[in-house]
């Protein structure tokens, strides 16, 4: 079990945006291809102020590593506040069964490009997505608490209306209206 703060930065040059870390200092911790199955049930639905559930498979550098996760949503106010309960997991196929057994039917399938930075406590993602899932790269910024998220922020001198709280469902849906 882990808590997560974080936001997203949208509409920002992601180029610009890496120039500007790297020189305050940031590492760069890896990068990795992911493909992130969302799970979801007609019959008893978990809604977003609740959380949801995800498949990773995460692939870097010829390691392959499986998670089940449901995120525990506890706030969006200026910031995603999550609880990840995580367990790893070997087989995809067998869990996607177990969970069908149990009455979920909703599965969508997207895969990321994600580049890891590390600066000071936080934890900087550049998340590149499939085009049918989201066509525009954003960064997340993760740190223990929100005034570290903001200070970055403002260091970077990012104008606020970049700033969003919205999941990947919630972004992918947000395209189709």
């Amino acid at each position: 079990m882990e808590r997560e703060i974080e936001v997203k930065l949208l509409d920002i040059d992601i180029l610009d945006f890496e120039k500007k870390i790297q020189a305050l200092g940031a590492n760069f911790v890896k990068e990795e291809d992911q493909i992130n199955i969302t799970i979801n049930s007609t019959a008893h639905k978990i809604y977003k102020k609740q959380g949801y559930l995800r498949i990773r498979i995460s692939k870097s550098e010829g390691e392959e590593k499986k998670y089940f996760t449901f995120k525990e949503n506890i706030s969006n106010i200026r910031v995603r506040d999550n609880i990840e309960h995580t367990t790893e997991i070997s087989s995809v196929d067998d869990l996607i069964n177990i969970l069908k057994c149990l009455g979920y039917d909703k599965f969508y399938k997207g895969y990321k490009n994600r580049k890891k930075y590390n600066y000071k406590n936080l934890v900087i993602d550049i998340d590149t997505w499939d085009e049918k899932t989201y066509p525009k790269p954003y960064v997340e910024i993760e740190a223990p608490s929100i005034n570290e998220i903001y200070a970055l922020i403002d260091e970077l001198k990012i104008d606020r209306e970049h700033v969003s709280t919205m999941s990947i469902d919630e972004l992918r849906k947000s395209l189709k209206k």
